[in-house]
């Protein structure tokens, strides 16, 4: 658990926000608390020898440098560029352990699982897994749209239709790297996640996301934040996932700043579980009674990229706000909102009209829909961002030019004398009350 440090008014607040930072003051704001994640980042000198100790006594397997020396070909699949960079920083090290163990580039391929979301450009693959292992091995991605790449592994006991990308089931061996942090309707990020929804078709993701909205229409109780038990979206994603056989799991740990703080890998779901537990002990912070006020920042770069990001820190924030009270948001959503397809839901105007179109109906991004016209039903969310004004106000938020206009506007809805709770970054942390 973390804890909460006092900031007296009028000192210096500094809060990331796209590649950079805004600064200002909380002037005026009288009973003000920062919780500021830990810094469990793994210093990189270690880096090497903490995941080579992973990899060499993995939960519930054999040995990476066994698997692979015995394996015809090889798959790694990453993340996409939304998620944090970690597992961009490890891949280069993952690489290097196959070399190790005899395995040339020739027998090696990378897949980016990208899920539903767009393609990936050249360049973009390119960044993703730098210069020299770019021009040393085949990298391709998910196309979750595009029928011909996908072959049926069955059904799940909920009705899931398990299709998985030929690309990754043509393999031997399938290395995955994952982040683990929370997701906001499937309890947590990283393992089975990466291969279903990340290497699936359209219709298998949307079929499993749509568990998250309960017979009424609703978001499922057990769908949210760092909750797998009973989950009923984790719990068809692992059974799906589960079909996929010759599966090394690497689970990369983060801190609430996106940093890596360690590894659990083997077994799909026992290295998941064991990467979760100690995840939730750096990710969990108490916070005491709700506030009047949250200021949140995503996080910056690349977790305010678009507004579907960035509505997962909103989400956290949330948690901590009494009814009645307000977020100051910052993300930049360079990318914009991340996907047309959420506006046309949020241009239904409420959460029963959503609700009630989920019903007959389901949309990928109908649920974040849906969650986020909940919150706005008890609370208000001032944006800073570098979306338009009328796409912001569109939305149901408040458009806010700069911190300072924001912190204005948050005045003007609120008594400053209120509690204030300040999230540098909300993308990482999950407060409980």
């Amino acid at each position: 658990m973390t804890n909460a440090d006092a900031t007296p008014p009028g000192e210096s607040l500094k809060l990331a926000y796209g590649h950079g930072w805004v600064e200002t003051d909380l002037k005026g704001f009288l009973k003000v608390k920062v919780f500021t994640p830990p810094e469990a980042g793994t210093p990189p000198p270690l880096l090497d020898s903490t995941l080579e100790a992973s990899l060499e006594h993995p939960v519930r397997c054999r040995s990476l440098a066994d698997l692979a020396g015995k394996a015809g070909r090889i798959i790694v699949c990453i993340p996409d560029r939304s998620r944090p960079r970690a597992a961009r920083e490890v891949l280069p090290a993952v690489m290097g352990a196959l070399e190790r163990a005899g395995v040339g580039p020739e027998r090696i391929s990378i897949f980016v699982s990208t899920g539903t979301h767009g393609e990936h450009s050249e360049d973009e693959l390119r960044e993703l897994v730098g210069d020299r292992i770019f021009g040393l091995v085949a990298v391709d991605q998910n196309r979750s749209r595009d029928p011909a790449q996908f072959r049926s592994l069955g059904t799940t006991s909920r009705g899931t239709p398990v299709m998985i990308n030929k690309l990754v089931l043509g393999a031997d061996l399938r290395i995955v790297l994952g982040t683990v942090a929370y997701h906001y309707f499937a309890g947590w990020g990283g393992g089975r996640k990466m291969l279903v929804p990340g290497a699936a078709q359209f219709e298998t993701a949307c079929t499993n996301h749509r568990l998250s909205i309960d017979t009424g229409g609703n978001i499922c109780s057990e769908c949210k934040s760092g909750l797998l038990d009973g989950n009923p979206v984790h719990e068809d994603m692992a059974e799906a996932a589960g079909l996929i056989e010759n599966v090394f799991m690497i689970n990369i740990v983060l801190d609430g700043w996106g940093n890596i703080a360690g590894f659990v890998s083997g077994d799909l779901g026992e290295s998941h579980a064991g990467a979760v537990k100690l995840a939730r002990e750096l990710l969990e912070v108490r916070v005491g009674d709700r506030c009047d006020l949250a200021i949140a920042s995503a996080g910056g770069h690349p977790l305010d990229l678009n507004f579907i990001q960035a509505h997962k820190s909103i989400d956290h924030a949330a948690e901590s706000v009494k009814d009645g009270g307000v977020i100051v948001a910052l993300a930049e959503c360079a990318n914009g909102i991340g996907s047309d397809d959420l506006m046309d839901w949020l241009d239904l105007g409420s959460a029963e009209a959503v609700s009630s179109r989920l019903m007959w109906r389901y949309g990928i991004h109908g649920h974040t829909a849906l969650s986020l016209l909940k919150k706005l039903e008890r609370l208000k969310v001032v944006l800073i961002s570098s979306l338009a004004d009328e796409t912001v106000e569109r939305m149901g938020l408040v458009p806010a030019k700069d911190f300072e206009h924001a912190l204005s506007l948050a005045g003007s809805f609120l008594d400053t004398d209120g509690l204030t709770y300040v999230f540098p970054c909300a993308w990482g942390i999950l407060p409980v009350v």
